[in-house]
């Protein structure tokens, strides 16, 4: 036997193998038709070989012509068979795309068998023997290609498309199995398939001397789609043992849980049941089972609910799920908590309705306990005389007592999960839940304060107090509270807080245990807290250092014997600020009785400014006696004269007498330290007469101190009342309360403004009363400046040129020099700061004073 011989055989026998083992397994499972179509391309391979080895072993052209036309059968069971394969097993390709596959293969084989001799040739004109190794010949045909032969290499083309774009979908799905069987099925196929095509090709054209040999790279090409479908039948095995696996663990877990399971074939009636299943239904172990036979097992009262669900579920061949009474033939009474479904079975048995039965007669016992319990909690939480809610682990509220009901007006449906914040004030709502979501998260207990809205419409003020639910062994359960009514006693509370807050001083309350439970603004003021920073803190933060540890004695004493009176009386009370700073206070404290206990309200003074006053009054009067002292020395200048000669005169007379003894060479050392003595003592009283006179006229001058700007335009304002009723002015001030101070010459800037504003009254003028106004405002211009600004409703500044009222000798009034305002702002600038001017929206002028903040620390 020839090698040739051999090697086509062994790949016809390779293929028959494949084919063959492949059928099979189709036979056996039906519904593997990819297997099916495998066996029909492997198959056809294999009869393409057979046909292949009959033309390489004819002899003649007529013999040639006959097998070729007959080898296109298993060619187009090839190509069927492949897009069968291709689209079943890759589920890719397009269907139109594969069924101009087959219909082009079919009409190519009906024009093969409609040609003489075939298709691929017009006419065989003899064979041509070529020689092979080992000296054995094969024959190839010689003669006129066939024109029809391009709608076979159009159906080629046709083919290597559907199998490409069918292998490129399958690999954009991305999975990695499919992914590999893109690139093992999907690419070997377009790959061998493209390898037979091209040698046929060339074999046409006669561009080689070679017999048709496809079935190469065909038997490639099945050898790998039957190495795909081995590994699914081995992961089918696979899946198979880990079911067998998984089925046994899940019959010790049924063990374990005390589960029946049962299945009914409905096309024979009979019911399989586990011995579970029917110790809990009272059947013994070899009771044959039927539908009536069961469901006589059931409560009569249950018995037509369960076979309406158990229908439903065989109509729909859907779920089911369900729990109902079952009497056993003792008259023992349990419920049973059923759950299947209902499946059509595709091995012909038909219908079967699968399910699981457990007693939950435990269950049941516990639930109708705790819904009595619940009944009593209810009746107990719908008398009591607060509103009380209940939520669950999940935050979600699912509990409300009548009370709340009846205090909002709505339903338990509508105030359920967080339907209940719909009532709660919409500038409240945040902070309640964030106190809410924050205590929930800590388990945490909490209370807040918020306003929900009653039935009439009203929102009132109600106290929330929630406390976090554990069951025995620690499990979180969720919250229940209760709200309190608070709104009168909040409706008291803010009348006390607007009278602590209209109070001109500082004022804070604090209770037995030394916090301040209340401040007033004017506390923010004087001692440049917050109130928030305040609220909480021991009152001796507000006590200096020096003196605190007295004070809590003082405090322990005065609640021992509260009584309203002035603290620290007969001595100088000092407070300190937050910046470490001290100021001088008067204060008085008053005890008042709550039910928190005895709260002390104290009402602070800031006399600072008391101080600074007698400070300058007595300033004032020391000028006036400097002055005094001034024209006393003024009339006094003779005298001061001759006490001063009479000293002066002596040491002369002195001096002189030393000069005449030493000229008569007759001075004693003893005479000369007389002489010397009295020089001395005259000198001394010449020089006390002379500090007497300093002392008298000496000034102590300081030209700049920390100053409040909205003082210093109080002061200003003070003398311009009459200015005002003569133009007919009306003065607004707008002044920012926490202004810092700026390093300044009161002096200089009263100066100032009352150059501004006077300035302001005469341009008003020009305007009807009714718009003759004149606004002070002060603000922040930064961190770093503060400024002040000066507007009337004037004719305003010139548009072209609103600076040049700053020039020198520039002025807008026919009586004025131009001085005034240059003159501000020399005085400004040299402060540090501007002077600026414009035209306000809406006319008028606005004139802007801008001042550094002082850089010490702000007394």
């Amino acid at each position: 036997m020839s090698w040739v011989t051999v090697i086509w055989a062994m790949i016809a026998s390779a293929c028959l193998t494949l084919g063959m083992m492949n059928l099979v397994i189709w036979v056996q499972q039906a519904r593997r038709r990819a297997h099916l179509l495998f066996s029909v391309t492997a198959i056809s391979v294999a009869a393409v070989a057979g046909c292949e080895l009959l033309l390489m072993r004819a002899q003649t052209t007529e013999q040639f012509g006959t097998v070729l036309k007959w080898a296109h059968v298993p060619v187009f069971f090839t190509f069927v068979s492949i897009v069968g394969f291709v689209r079943l097993y890759l589920r890719a390709g397009r269907p139109w795309l594969g069924y101009s596959v087959c219909g082009l293969r079919l009409l190519v084989l009906i024009i093969n068998f409609l040609s003489v001799p075939n298709l691929n040739y017009k006419e065989i004109t003899g064979l041509r023997h070529l020689a092979t190794l080992g000296g054995e010949t094969i024959s190839v045909a010689e003669g006129m290609r066939n024109p029809w032969i391009k709608l076979d290499e159009l159906s080629v083309l046709l083919l290597l498309v559907f199998v490409a774009d069918a292998s490129v979908t399958l690999w954009r799905r991305g999975d990695r199995s499919e992914r590999r069987r893109a690139l093992i099925v999907g690419g070997s196929t377009t790959f061998f398939i493209l390898e037979a095509a091209g040698q046929a090709e060339l074999v046409n054209e006669g561009l080689i001397q070679a017999p048709y040999v496809i079935s190469l790279p065909f038997l490639a090409m099945v050898a790998a789609m039957g190495y795909e479908l081995s590994q699914d039948v081995l992961r089918a095995r696979r899946l198979s043992d880990d079911l067998r696996e998984s089925q046994q663990r899940m019959a010790l877990a049924v063990d374990a849980a005390n589960l029946g399971l049962w299945v009914w074939e409905a096309s024979k009636d009979e019911v399989w049941m586990t011995d579970q299943g029917r110790a809990l239904f009272g059947f013994g172990p070899k009771t044959r089972l039927d539908y009536a036979i069961l469901i006589s097992r059931a409560h009569p009262d249950d018995r037509a609910m369960r076979d309406a669900t158990l229908k439903r579920a065989v109509e729909t061949q859907g779920e089911y799920a369900m729990e109902y009474r079952v009497l056993l033939p003792d008259g023992t009474l349990r419920w049973i908590g059923a759950r299947g479904r209902c499946i059509n079975v595709e091995d012909g048995k038909g219908i079967r309705l699968f399910g699981v039965s457990m007693d939950v007669t435990a269950q049941k016992e516990s639930q109708d306990a705790l819904r009595e319990s619940e009944a009593r909690f209810r009746a107990l939480a719908d008398t009591a005389p607060v509103m009380i809610w209940m939520s669950g682990p999940d935050k979600l509220c699912n509990f409300f007592n009548q009370g709340w009901l009846d205090f909002t007006g709505r339903s338990l449906e509508q105030e359920f999960g967080n339907g209940w914040a719909e009532g709660v004030h919409r500038e409240d709502l945040d902070r309640c839940l964030e106190v809410y979501v924050n205590s929930f998260n800590g388990r945490q207990s909490f209370t807040m304060e918020y306003r929900l809205r009653r039935c009439d419409g009203e929102y009132r003020w109600v106290l929330d107090n929630g406390t976090p639910r554990f069951a025995t062994d620690g499990t979180f359960l969720g919250y229940i509270g209760s709200c309190l009514d608070i709104t009168d006693r909040k409706q008291a509370e803010e009348r006390f807080r607007l009278a602590v807050e209209a109070s001109p001083n500082g004022m804070v309350l604090v209770n037995a245990q030394g916090k301040i439970v209340l401040a007033n603004a004017c506390l923010e003021k004087l001692f440049g807290y917050e109130i928030r920073e305040l609220i909480g803190q021991a009152v001796e933060l507000l006590v200096p250092e020096r003196f605190r540890s007295n004070h809590l004695a003082h405090r322990a004493g005065f609640h021992t014997a509260p009584v309203a009176r002035a603290m620290g009386a007969g001595r100088e009370l000092f407070a300190r600020r937050k910046d470490g700073t001290e100021f001088p206070v008067e204060i008085g404290i008053s005890p008042i009785q709550s039910p928190e206990g005895t709260l002390v309200l104290s009402v602070i003074m800031d006399i600072t400014e008391r101080k600074r006053a007698e400070f300058e009054a007595q300033q004032h009067r020391e000028e006036i006696a400097h002055l005094s002292r001034l024209a006393i020395m003024g009339e006094m200048a003779g005298s001061l004269a001759h006490e001063l000669s009479q000293p002066l005169g002596a040491i002369v007379t002195n001096v002189g007498a030393a000069l005449r003894f030493l000229e008569r060479d007759n001075l004693s050392a003893e005479k000369l330290r007389e002489l010397l003595q009295d020089i001395a003592a005259d000198g001394k009283r010449a020089g006390e007469v002379i500090r007497t006179v300093r002392g008298m006229g000496r000034k102590e001058a300081g030209a700049r101190r920390l100053l409040q700007l909205n003082d210093v335009i109080a002061e200003v304002l003070r003398l311009t009342p009459s200015d005002a009723l003569g133009h007919h002015c009306t003065v607004s001030i707008d002044l920012d309360p926490l202004l810092p101070k700026v390093d300044a010459n009161s002096v200089q800037l009263q100066e100032v403004l009352l150059n501004l504003i006077q300035n302001a009254f005469e341009a008003s003028e020009a305007v009807p009363r009714a718009r003759r106004r004149v606004i002070i405002r002060t603000e922040r211009d930064s961190d770093y400046a503060v400024r002040v600004s000066v507007r009337d409703f004037g004719p305003g500044l010139p548009l072209e040129l609103p600076e040049r009222v700053f020039e020198r000798f520039f002025s807008t009034k026919t009586e004025g020099l131009g001085i005034g305002l240059f003159i501000s702002r020399s005085i400004i600038a040299a402060h540090g700061g501007t002077l600026s001017a414009e035209n306000a929206e809406g006319g008028g002028a606005q004139f802007w004073a801008r001042l550094p903040v002082s850089k010490e620390i702000n007394l």
